[in-house]
């Protein structure tokens, strides 16, 4: 892929496209980790939109660039299955080649019971993909899963980073590294 990506512009449309499309503010929402919230990011929004899901696969590309030990992205299934798809697709052509795995909430009951779709094997280093993360419960189930077959979870991407206070021992045990922060989202200044 030899065009000429901008991460700055790209990161700065991501930002315009979370704020008109996934942000909003002033309502009275239970989030999937139980906590309740003034605000919401619905991820899905932005990465079920063509050019939102375009932005997001090539920005965390280009993050994982300078990462060429990491040969795998995925995560819980539903909100890192787009992600991790498009950045493997996109992969492809820039010649990272990154596989995608999904991460069952569950075993599946039938065949292998596995909980992971995907080839991992055991020392692959891998990054874990989330829409956005809370308190990083969602990561952490794929992180489990990831390590139940040996391979290693060596950074965590999102979209977005709610900056829960709950997450701040998620964030120092892990590599996180979201594409955008609640700040950056609140501040149009």
């Amino acid at each position: 892929m030899n065009d000429s990506f901008n991460p700055q512009a790209g990161k700065q449309r991501l930002l315009e496209l979370v704020r008109e499309r996934a942000y909003r503010d002033g309502l009275d929402i239970v989030l999937a980790s139980g906590k309740r919230s003034t605000f919401y990011i619905n991820g899905k929004k932005v990465s079920l939109h063509p050019e939102g899901l375009y932005l997001i696969a090539r920005l965390i590309l280009h993050e994982l660039e300078s990462h060429p030990e990491i040969t795998a992205v995925g995560g819980l299934t539903l909100g890192a299955d787009p992600i991790a798809s498009a950045v493997a697709a996109l992969s492809h052509l820039t010649g990272q080649n990154l596989h995608a795995f999904l991460v069952r909430k569950e075993a599946k009951g039938h065949g292998t019971g596995s909980r992971i779709e995907g080839d991992l094997e055991a020392g692959q280093k891998v990054a874990i993909i989330e829409d956005t993360i809370t308190t990083g419960a969602s990561a952490r189930k794929a992180i489990d899963a990831v390590r139940e077959v040996d391979a290693l979870p060596a950074m965590i991407f999102a979209l977005a980073d709610r900056e829960d206070p709950e997450a701040a021992g998620f964030r120092e045990e892990f590599d996180v590294r979201p594409l955008l922060s609640l700040q950056e989202i609140r501040d149009h200044g």
